[in-house]
């Protein structure tokens, strides 16, 4: 039989289309966004509210989150520090004890990155009052994965061998971008809204972000993607 070469040479090539396609989909083709973060404690009991809220071990639990360490957006640039500031100034005791943002593509489920956070402030040396991941994907619309612990001893609680509890934050929410969400738990909260960035400029900032880490501005919003 003869051979066709250029027909063989043809579907050579088109089956690397599904990974080059698979490529460009985990990398250049990612939607990008800035995400921003407050997260604050309350001063009350476990049972204030009524809800039962089981300490968590000590483990975090954390060894087979995938993370990556995405580029920070200057304080110049939050959209969030009127919001920390009306916490500070409410009189539920309410206490701020991380704000930060960052930029990122946003993947699928299967394919999302975390965002490992951490408070300045410590329960003992070396070890943060909150830690955990923050992971974002998009399918129909942006979702967020919270997994973070608070080590304390909240007003009303049994103070434990060692000095501290351990409470787990949980939690998955699904969003829309350029929203402000308010995610809830007993003893903390956050505030976190996602805004679209263009690709390509997100992208180029990061190499600015790089040279310049004070000087990028963050650029303007694109469109949903819900």
């Amino acid at each position: 039989m003869k051979i066709n070469k250029p027909l063989v040479a043809i579907l050579f090539w088109l089956s690397f289309i599904p990974q080059i396609c698979s490529a460009q989909g985990n990398s250049g083709l990612a939607p990008w966004y800035s995400i921003e973060v407050v997260l604050f404690t309350r001063n009350k009991s476990p049972g204030a509210t009524g809800e039962i809220w089981p300490v968590a071990s000590g483990e975090l639990g954390w060894e087979s989150e995938r993370t990556e360490n995405y580029s920070l957006v200057p304080t110049g640039s939050w959209r969030l520090s009127g919001a920390e500031q009306a916490l500070k100034n409410s009189q539920e005791g309410l206490i701020p004890v991380i704000h930060t943002a960052w930029r990122q593509p946003v993947y699928s489920q299967n394919s999302a990155r975390s965002f490992y956070l951490k408070s300045e402030r410590e329960i003992a040396p070396g070890t943060p009052l909150i830690e955990g991941m923050v992971k974002i994907s998009v399918s129909r619309y942006l979702h967020a994965d919270l997994n973070l612990i608070l080590r304390g001893t909240p007003a009303g609680a049994d103070r434990l061998p060692g000095g501290f509890q351990t409470f787990r934050f949980n939690e998955h929410r699904r969003m829309r971008s350029r929203e402000l969400h308010y995610i809830d738990h007993p003893l903390m909260g956050m505030l976190i809204q996602i805004t679209p960035l263009n690709s390509v400029e997100s992208q180029a900032s990061e190499i600015d972000d790089s040279q310049e880490p004070n000087s990028q501005e963050v650029t303007d919003e694109a469109a949903d993607t819900d």
